[in-house]
């Protein structure tokens, strides 16, 4: 039995040996996988550090861009301003011209107009103030309303002034009316 015994203890130290080696086995395994998470997050913080630095870089570079850009813009601002004073002092250096006088109309342009002495007139019933001869209606009077004239053509009569309660008032804008819907005061 003593060598059962024997056996058997041998047998457990030699298990022993080989129980520690296993553990020992795992701990560097545990160690080896702790280190190669470590290698894979240092080796992602060197690709991001250098996505980072590119980005940086072009960053700076738009930066320094905008800088010549703002500088440009400034630039061009006051060369900008010196030609407004420049073209200012040379306009009024310059004569100014003449007011230019428009052509006459062709509406008016055969029209034989007759110049009259002064008189009144009133309308024989309601009718359309225009602001040329065929030109574009201003206003409606009604009948019996009383205005001076002393221009007229073949059917139109110019408007030079009118009467508002009793007073007479100068016309102010070209005012005429066909002549077929006026009489002589």
């Amino acid at each position: 039995m003593k060598i059962l015994f024997v056996i058997l203890l041998f047998l457990s130290f030699a298990n022993a040996d080989e129980m520690s080696r296993i553990e020992a086995i795992v701990a560097d395994i545990t160690k080896l996988r702790a280190e190669y998470t470590q290698c894979l997050k240092e080796l992602d913080t060197k690709k991001l550090y250098k996505k980072e630095k590119e980005k940086d870089i072009s960053l700076n570079a738009k930066l320094e861009n905008n800088s010549d850009l703002a500088r440009s813009n400034a630039s061009l601002r006051k060369r900008v301003k010196e030609l407004e004073k420049k073209l200012k002092k040379l306009m009024q250096k310059q004569n100014n011209f003449p007011k230019l006088i428009m052509k006459e109309d062709s509406k008016t342009k055969n029209t034989k107009f007759i110049k009259f002495k002064a008189a009144s007139f009133k309308l024989n019933y309601d009718s359309i103030v225009y602001d040329d001869i065929n030109g574009n209606m201003i206003t409606k009077w009604t009948e019996g309303t009383s205005f001076t004239s002393n221009i007229k053509t073949k059917s139109w009569i110019k408007v030079t002034g009118y009467f508002i309660n009793k007073k007479w008032t100068s016309a102010k804008k070209e005012m005429w009316i066909k002549i077929k819907q006026v009489e002589k005061k």
